[in-house]
């Protein structure tokens, strides 16, 4: 029972393939095929439920058997997902975070070039631009404009063009 329940409550990859192992040892130490084979139908029906088996029969500790090779496969196989949807996640937040810093360099510029009311006027009129292209034009903008109307003008005619 406490493979069982180690079984059911493990969430760490690695530890999982360890209580499946233990389990297999218990069931095969036993020698009892039909609680052997209600543990294979139970991890079966668990697998199918989440899509990583197909449906299938033959002798219990068998099928035990190659439910944990399986399993261990799908362990590595959902770790790799995992790892690699951390990375695609981590990857768009630092995009975002370099777009925010981008932003507030180009704010902090206009305000010394021209004021804080230009800088707050350009803050607002960049929320949510995401090209790196338009940002830097803007930036080229700020080096350009004489005053923080023609700066902000230049800004607002091309609002619609490049994000």
């Amino acid at each position: 029972m406490s493979a069982l329940v180690g079984l059911e409550q493990t969430r760490d990859a690695a530890r999982l393939v360890e209580a499946l192992r233990a389990l297999t040892g218990l069931l095969q130490a036993q020698g009892d095929d039909h609680l052997t084979q209600a543990f294979v139908t139970w991890l079966h029906q668990g697998l199918r439920v989440a899509g990583r088996l197909p449906a299938g029969e033959g002798d219990p500790l068998t099928q035990l058997q190659e439910t944990q090779t399986m399993l261990e496969e799908n362990v590595r196989e959902w770790t790799r997902e995992w790892l690699e949807q951390g990375i695609e996640q981590g990857r768009a937040q630092g995009v975002e975070q370099g777009r925010h810093e981008e932003r507030a360099l180009l704010c902090r510029q206009a305000a010394r070039k021209f004021d804080a009311g230009a800088a707050e006027k350009l803050a607002a009129a960049l929320v949510g631009v995401t090209d790196p292209d338009r940002l830097g034009r803007v930036g080229d903008w700020i080096i350009e404009c004489a005053t923080a109307s023609e700066l902000l003008a230049r800004v607002r005619d091309n609002n619609g063009s490049g994000g």
